[in-house]
């Protein structure tokens, strides 16, 4: 009894043995794989400018686009000094103009672009963008800062629908373009007062949609509001943080009455308006002229 026992468990560790062993093998097969696979795919830098140009106070973007990166970092920093920019997405330093601005433009190619904002001459100079791997691959940018500001006249500029039929939509676009950057936020105002999607006149109906064009330069908003109403009638305020403002009045248009507007006849002045009010007074003044020639042609019959 004892003998036969001493066979079971003899095979059974034989057994464990030959398993632990298998995958073992299997796990370092797999290990050895991925290291051919990863000798093999050596980063390369995609052909970006090297010489970057910008006026102070605008937007500098210095671009670094990496194809097969891997699970490699990319480093920022200043070839003057020791002390990294950034390291991935992460900043190290206490400058809060410094970002990195991150995409995977392709299955295998990356972008880490560094950016600075409100660039100033002090940030000229000669910029590395680092992977580190087995060795050390470097990409250079040269940033030149031109001491004066771009000559951009700032802007703030209110255009959209001014006219507009009750129940159909109200569409006004708002264009802020900074001197030397654009500004940060843009608020929408009616009658004086903000307005907030949450608020009871415009919740459900409203959207505030935003674009940057030209990321630093330029600052889009659209004011979208659905089923416009009589209570949409006014003034509309677009402000920038940097407090320059514009404005548009809306007049909603009562679909259900005669508003007294008439389309232009052909040959009349452009821009002129007629009203149903001055056409009734047009109309009434020909009639009684033709009564009085009418009366008088009478008249005259009757003497001669």
């Amino acid at each position: 009894m004892y003998i036969r026992w001493i066979k079971r468990r003899d095979n059974f560790d034989v057994g464990n043995y030959l398993l632990v062993a298998v995958w073992i093998s299997v796990i370092m097969d797999i290990c050895a794989q991925s290291a051919r696979s990863y000798r093999q795919t050596i980063p390369k830098f995609v052909k970006t400018p090297n010489n970057v140009t910008v006026h102070r106070g605008e937007l500098a973007e210095l671009m670094c686009h990496i194809k097969d990166l891997g699970p490699r970092t990319v480093v920022w920093r200043k070839a003057s000094e020791e002390n990294p920019l950034t390291i991935g997405l992460n900043t190290f330093t206490p400058s809060a103009a410094v970002s990195v601005s991150h995409d995977e433009l392709s299955n295998s190619t990356s972008k880490y672009n560094l950016m600075i904002k409100d660039v100033q001459t002090k940030h000229a100079g000669v910029y590395e963008c680092q992977i580190s791997a087995s060795g050390i691959y470097t990409h250079y940018v040269a940033l030149n800062v031109l001491s004066t500001p771009a000559r951009r006249k700032p802007k703030v500029q209110v255009s959209g629908t001014e006219y507009v039929s009750q129940y159909n939509d109200i569409h006004l676009v708002c264009n802020a373009t900074g001197v030397e950057r654009a500004p940060e936020e843009i608020d929408w105002f009616f009658n004086g007062n903000k307005i907030l999607t949450s608020h009871p006149h415009w919740y459900g109906r409203i959207e505030i949609v935003k674009h940057k064009p030209e990321p630093g330069l330029s600052f889009i908003s659209e004011l979208i509001i659905n089923l416009s109403s009589m209570q949409d009638n006014g003034n509309y305020v677009c402000r920038s943080s940097d407090l320059s403002v514009d404005s548009l009045t809306v007049h909603v248009l009562n679909a259900g009455k005669n508003t007294g507007i008439v389309v232009r006849a052909p040959g009349e002045e452009k821009g002129s308006m007629r009203t149903a009010e001055t056409t009734g007074t047009n109309k009434a003044s020909t009639h009684s002229n033709f009564l009085f020639l009418t009366i008088l042609c009478i008249c005259s019959l009757t003497i001669f």
